[in-house]
């Protein structure tokens, strides 16, 4: 059993400058599977963007006070910060910007390829993201449901609960009365103190 695990969303990284979708208008509609069929040019100059505003991010005291602590992490994000902070245990349920791959040959091109085209040099497919987008099923969703269910507490970051991915975390959590505990103002230095309290 672990004596805490966290559940993080985009307000933890909101300190190391990456916006939430909040803040970024229409982007939470183009991180669709639907868009993503339908204009997959728009969803990678979208996707684009994102990723320049990644690449130069770093991890914040938040992030840093997690790997510190050694607690194991789900999160929502697709930034990567956490491991970039030194987290070991992390599942990333919505993917990340790591690379794109051909469905059709199963090869992975780094994310950089969609720079020069967005479709496999080998079959000319159209390259899918390592992003899970809305309509998408979850991935590793059962590992995640099994790591709150062995965990004693659970501390809960930086999420609107707006995705259906956090809300059932949380309610399976609630119903083998796991305490839960919520930091979703000022979380890049407000986790260091609660970890501090808690550890």
């Amino acid at each position: 059993m672990y004596r805490l695990i966290a559940i993080t969303g985009a307000g933890i990284s909101k300190a190391s400058n990456i916006p939430t979708f909040i803040e970024k208008g229409d982007l939470r509609d183009k991180l669709s599977r639907e868009y993503f069929n339908k204009s997959p040019k728009k969803f990678y100059q979208a996707l684009t963007e994102m990723k320049k505003a990644i690449d130069i991010a770093k991890p914040n005291d938040g992030h840093k006070a997690l790997a510190e602590y050694n607690i194991p992490i789900i999160t929502m994000n697709i930034d990567g910060l956490h491991g970039k902070a030194g987290s070991k245990n992390v599942l990333e349920v919505h993917g990340n910007l790591d690379f794109v791959y051909c469905r059709k040959c199963n090869i992975k091109y780094q994310f950089n390829q969609i720079f020069k085209e967005i479709v496999c040099e080998k079959c000319n497919e159209v390259l899918d993201t390592n992003v899970v987008l809305y309509g998408d099923s979850i991935r590793d969703y059962d590992k995640a449901i099994d790591l709150v269910l062995s965990s004693n507490r659970v501390l809960v970051i930086g999420t609107s609960f707006y995705t259906s991915t956090v809300n059932y975390l949380v309610s399976v959590a609630k119903s083998k009365q796991i305490p839960i505990d919520i930091i979703n103002e000022l979380a890049e230095t407000e986790v260091r103190k609660y970890l501090e309290k808690k550890l």
